[in-house]
């Protein structure tokens, strides 16, 4: 019963019953007075054993209703009816009294054990109605064991104040109150639970329609009539059949209301000698059989209907959690599938149990051919090429226990391209159905990241080299000057030359930072793109340098560019054309482009030919990597012009290659840009 109640916590608001006014409460009082002289039977009128007065139900559901206790004053108005009702009947004083208490007495404990045990009912202290099958026994205990106190007590007290043993008598009451407490209470409960409850309000009929509903009361109607006309045949137990019918195709509230209507008539009809329990010898004994079919009825009833509403209740339930799985499947998937980061999920005998779309971008494999085995395969090496050992793998890690984070695997892909991937891998819970330990891995591809660290020492070395070259000649040709000044012999000639070293030196890191300026701001500035005219441009860089004689610029297309960053790839070109020329011949620099198609529309192809001393062939490659010089001796250079270049070209979706000249000496710089319209 603990359950139930924490149960209904869960249920959404319900108005609670209300309390009516004070004047309700007479009303009923004075219902219950006029019910006891309706149903006042000569033949069964012995005091307080009237046979259809609900001196049992309409007590027990108008304090349930009206949420009264001992001290209420509806106790009172309870005690008085009674007294009056009795007296209807005829009993005398003392049995009365005895009866108005023995009333008032099962009353409030049929309220307070329904309170206690069956809490989660509307109009008992909570808001659902009488839906659930497990609901039954705790609320029908309530009710019998009040009954059955209240018909012990009442035996024995008329016994004690009458001097007279009326064993069935004591029987008979507590069968009309059982019985009365059953339709009364019961429809009483599932009434106010309906009215109250939140809207739209559940169907009347059930699983059924209207159609049907009038039907089963057309055949209840005749299988009454037949069982109640004709008394001397077996037709009573028959009349179960529509009790079933209601039960099982319609609702608790319609089939309690069919049991009260039923259990209504067949005790009026006993009580005025109609029917099949009429026909019996003694009339208490047709009474008590009456009460006993109506009891077995409303109980049927309410345990068919209440099956059935569980049932349907579950059922509801499971393809509430059904649908909820099913979302929270696609939400998973959905999830899953839109990660960047690779997924998988595995356990201890190899089996990949989950896995996204990116995991198998990541590995270069269809998604459908994904397997663990051939996951290993292509992931045995560290990021710096080390082989990994069984027990070092983040997986093996993962799977006896220990999370794994940011470790760096090297995964080779299936047309030879390399991929570095930071590896996590976190252990799951065990799988206790097959005893498997499980773990998830995560694969982040991080090759333009390691790429960049890689660069990032790189440049930290270059620099940390070509920086400490000019100023330790700084330090040692002023050392040098300061020593000659501490002689005093210092020749203003030989001062010239050490000052011209020191500007040298100085010189090479003013280039050098430039450099690495330009490096950072040709990834990390903003494009502007717009019209640019590279032979204009070409034209001012040679101007620039004081060159023009030595460029010749033709006329090349208009391309869409950041002009800024166009500037600095051709001053980077045509600086090292001039440069990078045997000693001795004048330089040639030619700038030409032409139109053409590309795989993503038109370009601009552009060249820059010079007839200096070339490139080998073994270097065309690497001269665009950082700080990667082909030619060491005799020509100054950080190493980093041609990587701004190709790093300015792709930025601008743009190739960039190095041949040889085919007019001769030197090479040939070509690049590719966007055509502008």
């Amino acid at each position: 019963m603990g359950s139930e109640m924490a149960s209904d916590q869960a249920e959404p608001h319900v108005r609670a019953p209300v309390r009516a006014p004070v004047g309700a409460a007479v009303g009923l009082a004075v219902l219950l007075t006029l019910l006891a002289v309706v149903s006042r039977q000569p033949t069964l009128d012995s005091p307080g054993f009237a046979t259809v007065w609900p001196a049992g139900g309409i007590p027990v559901l108008w304090f349930l209703v009206r949420g009264a206790g001992v001290r209420s004053p509806d106790t009172v108005l309870l005690a008085g009816a009674l007294v009056a009702a009795n007296a209807v009947l005829g009993a005398p004083t003392a049995v009365n009294l005895v009866f108005a208490a023995v009333g008032v007495g099962q009353t409030l404990l049929a309220v307070g054990l329904l309170r206690r045990w069956s809490g989660q009912l509307w109009g008992c202290g909570g808001r659902r109605p009488l839906e659930r099958l497990r609901a039954l026994p705790a609320y029908g205990g309530a009710l019998v064991v009040a009954m059955l106190a209240g018909a012990v007590v009442g035996t024995l007290g008329a016994w004690v104040v009458a001097g007279d043993l009326d064993l069935m008598g004591g029987v008979l009451l507590f069968g009309r109150n059982i019985v009365s407490a059953l339709i009364v209470v019961t429809l009483g409960i599932l009434v106010g639970a309906w009215l109250t409850g939140p809207r739209p309000r559940p169907s009347l009929v059930g699983d059924a329609g209207a159609l049907e509903l009038v039907a089963a009361t057309v055949f209840s109607v005749a299988l009454y009539g037949l069982a109640f006309s004709f008394y001397d045949l077996p037709l009573v137990f028959p009349l179960l059949a529509a009790t079933v019918w209601f039960g099982v195709r319609f609702s608790t509230l319609a089939c309690a209301a069919h049991s009260f209507v039923g259990g209504v008539v067949t005790l009026t009809l006993t009580t005025t000698g109609s029917g099949p329990f009429a026909a019996v010898q003694r009339d208490d004994v047709g009474a008590l059989l009456a009460e006993f079919y109506v009891a077995i009825i409303v109980v049927t009833g309410l345990a068919l209907s209440t099956g059935r509403d569980e049932r349907n209740q579950l059922a509801a339930q499971l393809r509430r959690s059904q649908e909820e799985a099913v979302y929270q499947v696609s939400l998973r998937q959905a999830v899953i599938g839109s990660m960047v980061e690779g997924l998988f999920v595995i356990d201890d005998a190899g089996d990949l149990l989950v896995h996204n779309a990116a995991a198998a971008r990541i590995f270069g494999l269809p998604g459908d051919e994904l397997a663990w085995e051939d996951l290993v395969e292509r992931s045995r090496q560290w990021a710096d090429g080390a082989e990994v050992a069984v027990h070092e793998r983040p997986s093996v890690r993962a799977l006896n226990g220990e999370p794994v984070h940011d470790a760096e695997l090297k995964v080779v892909r299936p047309d030879g391209t390399e991929r570095i991937v930071s590896v996590f891998a976190i252990p799951l819970p065990h799988d206790e159905a097959r005893d498997r330990a499980r773990a998830l891995v995560l694969f982040r591809d991080i090759s333009a990241e390691h790429a960049r660290r890689k660069e990032l020492a790189a440049f930290a070395g270059v620099v940390a080299h070509d920086l400490r070259n000019p100023l330790a000649a700084i330090d040692g040709w002023t050392e040098m000057l300061a020593d000659e000044l501490d002689l005093g012999e210092l020749d203003p000639e030989l001062a010239r030359q050490f000052v011209s070293r020191v500007q040298s030196s100085s010189a090479r890191m003013h280039r050098l930072i430039a450099d690495l300026l330009d490096h950072a701001t040709s990834a990390q500035r903003e494009l502007q793109l717009g019209p640019v005219d590279i032979a204009a441009i070409a034209r001012e860089v040679a101007a620039a340098r004081d060159v023009e004689a030595h460029v010749r610029v033709d006329p090349v297309p208009p391309v869409l560019a950041d002009p800024v960053l166009l500037r600095q790839v051709i001053d980077n070109l045509i600086g090292n054309a001039l440069k990078y020329v045997a000693p001795g011949v004048v330089p040639e620099v030619i700038v030409r482009g032409g139109c053409g198609e590309g795989s993503g529309g038109r370009v601009v192809t552009v060249e820059v030919a010079d007839n200096g001393i070339g490139i080998p062939e073994g270097e065309r490659q690497r001269v665009f990597e950082e700080f990667h010089r082909a030619h060491h001796r005799g020509y100054e250079g950080s190493g980093l012009g041609l990587s701004i270049v190709r790093r300015i070209i792709s930025r601008h979706d743009g190739t960039i290659r190095v041949r040889a000249n085919p007019a001769g000496q030197g090479s040939v710089f070509e690049f590719t840009l966007p055509a502008y319209r």
